[in-house]
């Protein structure tokens, strides 16, 4: 399979981009009761690349928000944890494609009987998340899913810096955020080299890792786990780019796989430090790295944030790629909806 076989980029993906971004006066109004309630705890709650979405919102809140502490945490962890911060002074923050995974419907429903202000994220349309939630933010039901959630996300944590103490930053980001649907739309095609530089390494790789640090090592979930688990049955693992020199580097060899991702965050050089090692180490690496993207219309405040939204769109055209070389459907599923578990 070639590039010719290279699926094309959805024609409504910028309209669905957009339809995120429009809903942010529902965010900020969610926000609004937030702080009438007196909320103390923001928890970031999913499943697989629901949850790995909330890394970038997770960032922000931790590094600049004061007054509140921010928890990212699996669906199924906090029914099963019962964390002490959940209360009337929590927001809990709930995130499903579908709007019906068991879990993180169990969470919202758990969250609501705790007392917490519960947001769900989720497709259009009439599901589990949308009746449970106080505010309901959606996304049309399209291929076009990571960046939409993500965007609501965001919009969520900037309101959240807007209220507590961390304005000015809030104010940097937003001033790129209506340029994001035509410069994500712009990293599918710029992507496109190392995206074939991947499927190269991946076509006949018996293993891959894939590194990130900060928030990006949310996106190497996101590309190890469900890009590469899950959707293309391919033997991943993903690695914290500040963990790789406390013990995965001793498995690098001259033909190991390695794939970097790395953003213009504040986490930048953990991922640049680990490209420097395996550039000399292995013959088979390859590194995403945003700093190489126009971001047509992104302020220079507004990049450094903002790129983490645009290495997991990139992540995402790169397994388009990689499916596009090995002829692999990644609808296709051995177990997930098709057996009891």
């Amino acid at each position: 399979m070639t590039m010719s076989d290279l699926i094309p980029v959805p024609d409504d993906f910028e309209a669905c981009v957009q339809h995120a971004i429009d809903q942010d006066d529902k965010a900020r109004g969610l926000v609004d009761q937030a702080v009438a309630r007196g909320i103390e705890k923001v928890y970031l709650v999913g499943c697989g690349g629901s949850h790995f979405g909330t890394y970038p919102a997770f960032d922000l809140l931790d590094r600049y928000a004061t007054g509140i502490t921010t928890q990212r945490i699996t669906s199924a962890e906090l029914t099963s944890r019962n964390p002490s911060g959940l209360n009337e002074r929590s927001l809990v923050v709930a995130a499903s494609h579908s709007g019906n995974t068991p879990e993180t419907v169990a969470a919202a429903e758990f969250a609501k009987s705790k007392g917490a202000l519960v947001a769900g994220i989720s497709r259009i349309g009439d599901n589990g998340l949308s009746r449970i939630g106080d505010v309901h933010l959606d996304y049309p039901d399209t291929i076009s899913i990571t960046e939409p959630k993500l965007v609501h996300n965001e919009q969520i944590a900037l309101a959240l810096l807007e209220a507590f103490g961390a304005a000015d930053k809030a104010a940097d980001i937003r001033s790129g955020m209506a340029a994001l649907p035509a410069a994500l739309r712009a990293v599918k095609d710029e992507v496109a080299e190392v995206g074939e530089r991947v499927a190269d390494l991946l076509e006949n790789a018996p293993l891959s890792y894939i590194v990130g640090g900060g928030p990006a090592y949310g996106m190497a979930k996101m590309m190890s786990w469900c890009y590469f688990q899950e959707m293309s049955w391919m033997n991943s693992a993903a690695i914290n780019a500040g963990d790789f020199f406390h013990g995965p580097l001793e498995m690098v060899l001259e033909d190991t796989t390695v794939v970097t991702l790395v953003a213009e965050d504040a986490s930048r050089a953990l991922g640049e430090r680990v490209i420097r090692f395996t550039e000399n180490y292995t013959k088979n690496s390859a590194a995403v790295d945003t700093a190489k993207f126009s971001l047509p219309g992104i302020p220079a405040a507004a990049r450094p944030d903002l790129s983490v939204v645009a290495l997991m769109s990139a992540e995402r055209r790169v397994l388009d790629h990689v499916a596009a070389r090995r002829g692999h459907d990644t609808s296709q599923r051995r177990y997930m909806y098709k057996v009891a578990y």
